[in-house]
């Protein structure tokens, strides 16, 4: 028998059939996260990112509120927040114990070098002991995160300085051009909201126009060309060390140093070396002849020549004292803070001389021995020393030279004391 099917039959039929296909948009959507809420709540009052120059404290606001619960939007007082510091360049820089006070804590903060850190609330302790980490809790059936909480990122910049191009053509003068930029900003710059920013400005360009430069003590030209700035500058020397101040308003100094060849002065000293060391090649035989005197054996005088020799080593590094000492004088006066260097060089060649003058003429050995060892100090650890400390590369060839000198001067002399008067 076939079933009849009558028109309401059908219509309620064509309804549900209709109702079933459009559910999924009519329902509302199942979010995964409906049933996951967070019990406390650690963020920023202000903005999450900032820029500022090195060495400047910046103040960073966070509240603390609970956010589910009978509790839900109420601060959450006298908690113990711990904030995890992190640089960019520098890594985990340790954590921050912070409390919340009446809910609202804040809290300063500086660097010394450049780098981008970030605060990260890692932690809330309350006053009854409860610990609330992001980790995933449970209660009364509901899925909730313990905490959750926002970074602030803060740029704590300087200024970087490179080396476009030098001119070292000339006798006694060396010209430079520099480059200045900062460090951290991108090429194509940064804006941030004019509060968060060192000056107020929106934008933040990456170079550093209309900053005031002085290259070894003179002021800096900016030529044409955008940040990069030229001066003049005299050297007495066969290397040039150059000191790059840079300087703005509301900014942290900083300077940067450069060593190349001045080609045209190492030619003269050049032939100065040169000379000298014929100079003193000469003189050995000529004072091995007279010293022979009559009845003396070949022996003792062998021994009285290598004493000689010794004097003549000592004598040798007291002139490398007297060039760093010098040297690091005129770099004193450009801006250089090598005047420990300068005193100590020159005070060694003083003493050093005096030490090789008393080796010749063998008398008081203890006051040569002594004044061995004073250029060696000075020609290997505070030249070491000084140059390091501007990151500029150290003449080693030039230092290991002198100490072998110094090493060699210190057993001939030692070794032959029976030629020394008693």
């Amino acid at each position: 028998m076939r079933l009849q099917k009558s028109p309401l039959s059908q219509f309620v039929l064509l309804t549900l059939l209709l109702l079933i296909a459009i559910s999924p948009v009519l329902l509302p959507k199942s979010d995964a996260q409906t049933n996951q809420n967070y019990w406390v709540t650690v963020k920023p009052t202000g903005d999450r990112q900032m820029y500022t120059t090195v060495g400047r404290n910046w103040t960073l606001s966070f509240e603390a509120v609970w956010s589910y619960g009978n509790s839900a939007g109420q601060p959450i007082s006298n908690a113990v927040v711990t904030v995890k510091v992190a640089g960019a360049s520098e890594g985990n820089l340790g954590s921050l114990q912070l409390n919340t006070t009446s809910g609202t804590f804040v809290f300063t903060y500086s660097s010394s070098i450049a780098d981008k850190i970030t605060f990260t609330p890692t932690q809330l302790k309350t006053e009854d002991g409860s610990k609330w980490t992001s980790a995933l809790v449970t209660s009364d059936g509901a899925q909730a995160y313990g905490l959750l909480s926002a970074p602030v990122t803060i740029w704590w910049d300087t200024f970087q300085v490179s080396l476009v191009s030098q001119d070292t053509d000339s006798s006694r003068t060396v010209a430079v051009s520099v480059n200045v930029t900062y460090q951290l900003l991108p090429q194509e710059g940064l804006t941030l909201p004019a509060q968060d920013t060192y000056s107020n400005q929106t934008f933040l360009p990456k170079i550093a126009s209309g900053v005031d430069v002085a290259i070894n003590g003179v002021k800096a030209q900016e030529t044409g060309s955008t940040s990069v700035y030229s001066a003049k500058s005299s050297t007495l020397f066969p290397t040039a060390y150059v000191l790059v101040a840079v300087s703005q308003s509301g900014w942290t100094a900083t300077n940067t140093a450069f060593s190349f060849a001045q080609k045209a002065n190492d030619v003269a000293w050049n032939y100065a070396l040169l000379t000298i060391v014929i100079l003193v090649a000469l003189s050995l035989p000529l004072y091995f002849r007279l010293s022979r005197k009559p009845g003396r054996s070949v022996s003792a005088s062998g021994r009285a020549t290598f004493a000689y020799i010794g004097g003549v080593l000592l004598l040798a590094t007291s002139v490398v004292s007297l060039y760093w000492g010098a040297l690091a004088l005129e770099a004193y006066l450009h801006g250089f803070s090598w005047f420990i260097l300068a005193a100590t060089g020159l005070s060694s060649f003083v003493l050093g001389t005096t030490g090789a003058l008393m080796a010749f003429r063998r008398k008081n050995e203890a006051l040569v021995i002594f004044a061995v060892c004073i250029p060696l100090i000075v020609n290997l650890s505070m030249v070491n020393y000084a140059i390091g400390a501007y990151a500029l590369t150290v003449p080693w060839v030039f230092i290991l030279a002198a100490t072998a000198a110094s090493i060699a001067s210190g057993l001939l002399i030692s070794h032959f004391d029976e030629q020394f008067a008693k």
